[in-house]
């Protein structure tokens, strides 16, 4: 009844570097107009391409930003590590009560022996 057709039209191809930093410079004007804050990847690119000429507030501002994600990152390694403890105790929990489980059937065993051999 209805025949698939193949697309007309030829996907897009992937943007050129140059259009990708274009289009992040103009993401960068948008936001820091519209927000009046300077947006961390406005930040980023400028500390990185005029660590020089960086004004005091801004290099204040990038510092902050730093500064919170070396909290969060410290925050979340300290989360992990106390994941990993509670896991390694949960684990020498499982262990223990698979040797006392086993050693239980061991003995089982060597009981329904001793009745089927005596």
């Amino acid at each position: 009844m209805f025949k698939k057709s193949k697309p007309q039209v030829a996907p897009p191809s992937a943007p050129t570097v140059e259009e990708m930093l274009s289009d992040m410079e103009t993401f960068d004007i948008i936001t820091q107009s519209a927000g009046g804050n300077v947006s961390s990847i406005a930040l980023e690119k400028s500390l990185l391409s005029e660590s020089g000429s960086l004004a005091l507030g801004t290099w204040w501002e990038m510092f902050d930003v730093y500064d919170h994600k070396i909290k969060k990152l410290t925050n979340m390694k300290n989360s992990l590590e106390k994941q990993k403890q509670q896991l390694e105790e949960c684990k020498a929990k499982l262990e223990r009560t698979a040797k006392r489980l086993r050693d239980g059937l061991e003995t089982q065993q060597k009981l329904i022996k001793e009745v089927i051999d005596g």
